[in-house]
């Protein structure tokens, strides 16, 4: 073994030089120091390093301190007096010590839990050098109070910025989806033939990896975009096609369009877990002029970044946005043909929302990313104190109701000499002892914990091992928790006093038992109140899942990744899948009623009616002729398209639209919209819900189109696997280039509802904890109050009560006690559930049947821990009680 490596600890050393005798010093440190070498030969580093330092602490005694130093081991040897005993105690009382033991590391892994997930969603996007500089520039209009905010600007916004504000440093702008090639896409090398699916493409301007900071693994920030058809990829890609090179100037083709050949500007890093912002391929703006809104004020196609100098009023840049606003852009507006300039003037402005805001979202912007819940967080954090005080409460009671087995012990500890001060001393040890085993066995069970629960929140957490300030975040926890859930226990055991407290007569009384009860009160007030929220959130789950959409999302599969296609062969694809007999209709749209599909949106107006109307917005669908059948859609006036070019100028709309536009009879009216195309309404489909079920049914219009990249196929065969294989070979057909990609409607539907499922499941789950843990405190008061009032209950058996008799005696003070917290979490379940569904268009009404249910299985949960104990005292043989007597 190399002993230049491995050497005594320095701290040990220093601290023996300190304290030690100078007689005993060298003696000691040499035997210490040959004793640590010779258990590094035979055993291991870490043994002798433990070794060392347990042998140090032995030389700690009070005949070999420096006088200066004894009153601090004196102090530090009553401290290892107290640990010992709490020791000794734990394991005298085996029972009691598991369930104080196992019921503070329940609530304390619960609490990691809970803490890792709400630490993950408040630190999203806090790693920014500059992130007091760093925001996003989104729509603000105030009307009557209310306040919206959505994210789309328009294009040339950009330029008017960079060139007015001079506290913006930088400007960039972003498209995420439904235009171009952002969103997904296949892809592959100049020199391959064979394409492979990939999300996560978005176009920016250049300045966007300067404003948030990206760093470039191959090639510079300031060029990395700076060509035409110029594209930046994260390192995982970078890996994954072009592996141990530096793929800068290679070239990439899109949906196998000679058109959009992109070539690499650089390699970023992969985006954090924590960036709001996730995807791996980054296509540049630079020279791009030929999407929609590029260069006018017509469209609202970005997201835009800004970046303030140092030092900046984010409230002065907004007020100077305004003004620029009133001076610059309405007049633009009005040269483009805008309608509505007066409301905008009035109601609308623009705000600057921070970076670290976005993900969580609490001005719930409207935009097209995923975000956080800033209520979810914070039910969290209320669900973790909760579990925590059950945990404490828990404790608290068990350590009470302890009282008369420990009154003897704490009696002749006064007799013999030991004040209260000491004693309390004893007892918060005993308690921080607990504690500290509860969180080591806390740790231990959310780390055992943590995939399932990665799993259940869709995060990829892990516990901070290695961070420096972890462990003494757990020894601060232990000591202020053991301490805060110790001191009455303490206080309470240590005021007894000696002479009744010999004689037995040392119980709080009434006193005591008041403090007990409400305290088990209130752990069942939190566990109705947590079982009924996971009730509530069930059902409003399943509600959404079976309410009627105004379409039918089964059985039908979406056939995706047709874009590498030619138009001619996607419509032949088509019709070769008709042939089928499993195939009942099919449709080539890009729009579909789930999330993932294409977004547009358009202002409308009955076309005489431009120039005096303010227009409504409207989401725009290009659909084909069999969209309506192979969707189930049912209309209710006119007519569906007919394929053909004498329904090109046709739209169908729904109910909602039809509202908005104040006609009774729409059919045949003519409409236009901010493009100045005219259609002429031919039918009027039942409204169905195309966006999410937490709101109502917005406008929505289609017009006759072909969709290239979505094929939607309506199946009757309930055998999937089967039906598979044969639209699996029809596309061997015609693509033998890609492999087939697909999805089911019914499942992407479940997907916008995965929020609501998880904290449906969370809320099972930590209800379920919360059971768990004042179940284990139930138990243990039953044992006690067995053995409290074992000799009574002999008596009565001797005396003819029944088994019966004797159960109902035992059981009816915690039904009680469970009854009084029925009525008291009835009503707080009430207002936090039916704040949670306000938001929701369509929610369940809260009835008694949920509450009472929530009741009866607090209840029987209650019966059933303290049965065991009830019954066991039921049908013992009084004799054992009664022979002491």
């Amino acid at each position: 073994m190399d002993r230049k490596n491995h050497t005594p600890p320095k701290l040990a050393e220093k601290l023996l030089r300190q304290f030690l005798k100078p007689d005993f010093l060298e003696d000691v440190l040499g035997d210490l120091e040959e004793n640590f070498y010779f258990v590094l030969r035979n055993r291991s580093s870490s043994v002798a390093w433990f070794t060392y330092w347990y042998q140090t602490f032995n030389y700690l005694r009070p005949f070999a301190l420096k006088k200066s130093k004894s009153k601090t081991i004196n102090q530090f040897t009553m401290l290892r007096h107290h640990v010992k005993v709490s020791w000794r105690t734990l394991l005298r009382q085996k029972v009691f010590s598991s369930i104080e033991i196992g019921g503070f590391a329940v609530g304390i892994a619960a609490c990691i839990l809970i803490a890792l997930y709400i630490g993950h969603q408040v630190n999203y996007d806090r790693h920014y050098e500059h992130k007091d500089q760093i925001f996003r520039v989104v729509n603000q209009w105030s009307e009557r109070g209310e306040v919206g905010y959505w994210s789309n600007v328009h294009g040339p916004l950009k330029e008017v910025l960079e060139d007015n504000i001079p506290e913006m440093e930088q400007v960039a702008r972003i498209v995420l989806w439904s235009w171009g090639d952002a969103g997904e896409n296949h892809l592959r090398k100049i020199e391959s033939k064979y394409n492979r699916y990939e999300e996560g493409f978005f176009y920016a301007d250049p300045e966007l990896l300067n404003i948030l900071e990206i760093p470039m693994v191959y090639g510079m920030q300031e060029h990395a975009l700076s060509d035409p058809n110029s594209m930046v990829i994260s390192r995982r890609k970078a890996d994954q096609y072009f592996p141990n090179e530096n793929p800068v100037g290679r070239r990439i083709v899109l949906n196998d369009n000679p058109e959009t050949i992109y070539t690499i500007g650089g390699v970023m890093e992969n985006f954090p877990a924590t960036s709001h912002l996730q995807g791996d391929f980054i296509l540049t703006l630079y020279g791009r002029k030929d999407g929609p809104g590029t260069s006018g004020w017509c469209c609202t196609n970005y997201n835009m970044y800004v970046k303030l100098v140092a030092q900046a009023n984010r409230i002065a840049v907004e007020q100077k946005t305004v003004e620029l606003r009133n001076s610059f852009v309405i007049e633009r507006l009005r040269e483009d043909g805008q309608s509505g300039l007066d409301d905008i003037q009035k109601y609308q402005s623009y705000y600057l929302q921070p970076v670290e805001n976005i993900h969580l979202n609490p001005e719930e912007v409207g935009d097209d990313l995923s975000h956080g819940s800033v209520d979810l967080v914070w039910i969290f954090g209320f669900i973790a104190v909760i579990i925590l005080l059950l945990a404490c409460i828990n404790f608290v009671n068990l350590a009470t109701s302890k009282s008369l087995k420990r009154a003897k012990e704490v009696g002749l500890r006064k007799v013999v000499g030991s004040s209260q001060t000491s004693l309390i001393y004893q007892y918060l040890s005993e308690s921080c002892v607990y504690s500290l085993l509860a969180i080591l066995l806390g740790v231990f069970l959310a780390w055992s914990a943590l995939p399932f629960f990665n799993q259940l929140a869709g995060a990829s957490l892990s516990i901070p091992w290695l961070s420096v300030w972890f462990i003494p975040l757990l020894l601060i926890s232990a000591l202020l928790i053991g301490v805060l859930s110790g001191i009455y226990p303490a206080f309470y055991l240590s005021r007894f006093r000696p002479i009744e407290a010999l004689k037995g007569q040392a119980d709080g009384g009434a006193r005591n038992s008041l403090l007990r009860s409400g305290m088990v009160v209130f752990q069942f007030t939190a566990t109705v109140i947590l079982i009924i929220g996971a009730l509530v959130t069930h059902q409003q789950f399943q509600f959404l899942m079976n309410k009627s959409l105004g379409y039918e999302k089964d059985q039908v599969i979406n056939i995706l990744g047709i874009n590498t296609m030619e138009g001619s062969m996607r419509e032949a694809l088509k019709e070769e899948l008709l042939k089928l007999s499993m195939v009942e209709s099919a449709s080539l749209s890009d729009y579909l009623p789930v999330e993932g599909s294409f977004v547009q949106n358009r202002s409308f107006w009955i076309a005489d009616r431009r120039q005096l109307d303010n227009g409504f917005e409207a989401a725009r669908w290009a659909v084909d002729e069999d969209y309506i059948t192979t969707m189930k859609m049912k209309i209710s006036q006119g007519r569906n398209f007919i394929s053909g070019s004498a329904d090109d100028s046709s739209i169908i709309i729904n109910e909602s639209m039809v509202r908005e536009l104040g006609l009774e009879e729409p059919v045949g009216t003519r409409i236009v919209d901010m493009f100045d195309l005219e259609y002429h309404i031919v039918g009027v489909v039942k409204d169905f819900y195309f966006e999410s079920l937490y709101q109502n049914v917005r406008p929505l219009a289609m017009v006759l189109g072909k969709g290239r990249t979505t094929l939607s196929v309506k199946i009757n065969s309930p055998d999937i696997q089967a039906t598979m294989a044969s639209i699996g070979e029809v596309w061997e057909k015609f693509n033998t280039h890609q492999a087939i990609r697909y999805s089911f409607m019914d499942q992407r539907f479940e997907k916008m509802y995965e929020g609501l499922q998880q904290a449906k499941t969370i809320f099972l789950l930590f209800a379920m904890l919360s059971i768990l843990v004042a179940c284990l405190g139930l138990f243990a008061l039953s044992i006690y109050m067995v053995e409290q009032r074992g000799k009574e209950i002999s008596v009565r058996k001797v005396l003819g009560a029944s088994m019966g008799r004797i159960f109902k005696l035992l059981t009816f003070d915690f039904v009680k006690l469970v009854l009084i917290a029925i009525v008291l979490a009835v009503p707080v379940a009430w207002y936090f559930m039916d704040y949670f569904l306000s938001d929701m268009v369509n929610r369940i009404e809260l009835s008694w049947q949920v509450f009472a249910f929530g009741g009866v299985v607090a209840i029987v949960i209650a019966v059933g821990t303290i049965s065991f104990e009830s019954i066991k005292a039921a049908i013992i043989n009084p004799a054992k009680k009664l022979r002491s007597e």
